[in-house]
């Protein structure tokens, strides 16, 4: 369809499934995203969309309403439809509220610009309400940053929204084909992490992987768990709990919860996180560093992952990347 003459491409799909008001909309929302129109441009009438595109007349309106429902534009009687704001929405939607996740938001607000927002959901691993949730928001942002879980039906909900506009996080669980995605790799570098610290496990009896199924951890972990204990000769148990006796044994927690009660075990019974005990945490956030003198973790940088992430939204380019989970060592091992 013709240009306007503020350079919006009014383009309207009638073979895709999406509704021709959304496309509308979208044309708009991302025309205003790429900086084609800017806040005081004028949008063409609904007599000039009616002619450039064949829609109804009441498909525009509703369109040029949700518009104006959403502040983008604005309609000023006998003289038409404005663009009222250049304000972009995101979508994170992440696993579950854990401190970490406060370190992915933050490191994903500072890599964008002012007039982007950031709104944040939880999944908690509820695969309808993870569809509820991106479904109830298709067509409302510029961006759906996903993190997913294990869960086969993930790539059929993400085939509801523009593919162009997804960007999945943290899990490769899956072959995400043409999204762009920014995920880690879980069970190499679980093993290298192993190794790297196996001088200081050594000094320990057994080694601990308390991992309980609610935590969704990738079970890679524990496969490459397993696989370093056999190959090097160590003494390791996989449990879902804490044990009472902690004492000349080296854990490792995915769960924080696990985390603070070991922590809190070792100090009732005067043992000594480094010396009496070794424990290495998973994800790592500012807390971790002064929490007994340093917790040790296998982490990702999320500061590089929200990074990559915001690159790929500001200069609006596929993203592709794999992370390394990298061990950091402190004074409880």
């Amino acid at each position: 369809m013709p240009d306007n003459e503020n350079g919006m491409r009014l383009h309207i799909d009638q073979e895709s499934g999406v509704p021709k008001f959304q496309q509308l909309i979208d044309t708009v929302i991302d025309a205003v995203s790429r900086g084609d129109l800017i806040p005081g441009n004028i949008l063409p009438s609904v007599n000039q969309i009616f002619q450039n595109t064949g829609l109804a007349r009441g498909t525009i309106v509703k369109a040029l309403d949700e518009l104006k429902r959403r502040g983008i534009i604005e309609s000023v009687p006998n003289k038409g439809y404005f663009i009222a704001s250049n304000k972009r929405r995101v979508l994170l939607l992440l696993d579950t509220l854990r401190p970490f996740k406060q370190v992915i938001y933050d490191g994903l607000r500072k890599g964008l610009p002012d007039n982007v927002e950031v709104n944040m959901f939880f999944h908690h691993y509820n695969i309808r309400l993870m569809e509820e949730i991106l479904l109830g928001a298709s067509g409302k942002y510029s961006a759906y940053i996903v993190m997913g879980y294990n869960h086969p039906e993930i790539p059929r909900i993400l085939e509801k929204l523009d593919p162009n506009k997804v960007i999945v996080f943290d899990w490769m669980d899956q072959d995400w084909g043409d999204y762009s995605h920014v995920v880690q790799e879980f069970e190499k570098s679980f093993y290298d992490s192993m190794v790297e610290a196996m001088p200081l496990l050594k000094k320990y009896e057994s080694l601990v992987f308390v991992c309980p199924e609610s935590a969704n951890h990738p079970p890679e972990a524990q496969s490459a768990f397993s696989r370093f204990c056999e190959d090097h000769k160590m003494k390791g148990l996989i449990r879902d709990h804490l044990a009472k006796d902690i004492k000349g044994k080296a854990f490792l927690v995915v769960d924080d919860k696990h985390l603070i009660e070991l922590v809190t075990m070792a100090r009732k019974s005067k043992l000594k996180a480094g010396k009496d005990l070794g424990i290495i945490s998973f994800n790592d956030y500012p807390m971790k560093e002064v929490l007994e003198g340093g917790i040790s973790v296998i982490s990702p940088s999320f500061d590089e992952m929200t990074s990559q992430i915001a690159q790929s939204l500001n200069n609006r380019k596929k993203l592709r990347s794999l992370v390394l989970p990298k061990l950091i060592l402190r004074n409880s091992l």
